[in-house]
């Protein structure tokens, strides 16, 4: 999923027709934004804010983001700033292809062992521009789904809470649609105030 697919739909269900037009005239290429008013630019960098911050929470919560890296055990201790990613949880260690006992701390694991090992942990979806594609595979979360938290998101900014809660209901429908495999996900309910 590109960035700049769930902003354009999200421009769409919002009816801002000055940024969808913009946005369809340019195509989604590299320098599309050069093309642009002030105001398309200004609707445009809103809407990317919004939809980096709904990627943020799937990926805190219904689509987790999982990587497996090596790093090396330092005093039995894996400073989180030792991985490459902004660690949420870390799921597992192994070495030599066993789990290893550890314990999560707020800056750091720690392990009875010393050396290389790897750790299995979870991430927070990265910052993109509007070019940028999300770091997911097959097609989950949709730019549809997206979408509708970008919407939600401009709403609230917006202070148009009725239209909020309408497509708050809508995202949360299409994240249990999406993530429907046998197993419930939830979301964290969001917060009205």
């Amino acid at each position: 999923m590109r960035m700049w697919d769930a902003v354009y739909t999200a421009a769409i269900f919002l009816r801002l027709d000055e940024l969808a037009d913009a946005m369809s005239e340019s195509a989604g290429g590299e320098n599309g934004a050069d093309g642009m008013g002030e105001n398309e630019l200004r609707e445009l960098g809103l809407l990317v804010r919004c939809g980096n911050l709904i990627l943020h929470e799937l990926s805190e919560s219904a689509f987790p983001l999982v990587a497996k890296e090596r790093v090396t055990v330092r005093d039995g201790r894996i400073g989180y700033e030792d991985l490459s990613r902004k660690a949420l949880d870390v799921r597992a260690v192994e070495s030599g292809g066993k789990r290893v006992p550890f314990t999560a701390y707020y800056d750091c694991v720690t392990v009875p062992i010393g050396g290389e090992c790897e750790v299995v942990y979870t991430f927070v979806s990265p910052d993109l521009t509007a070019w940028d594609s999300a770091p997911y595979a097959g097609g989950k979360p949709s730019a549809r789904l997206v979408a509708y938290g970008i919407a939600r998101e401009y709403c609230l900014i917006s202070g148009m809470a009725e239209e909020a809660v309408t497509w708050d209901g809508r995202f949360v429908a299409c994240v249990a649609e999406e993530s429907a495999s046998g197993r419930e996900r939830r979301i964290r309910a969001r917060v009205w105030r």
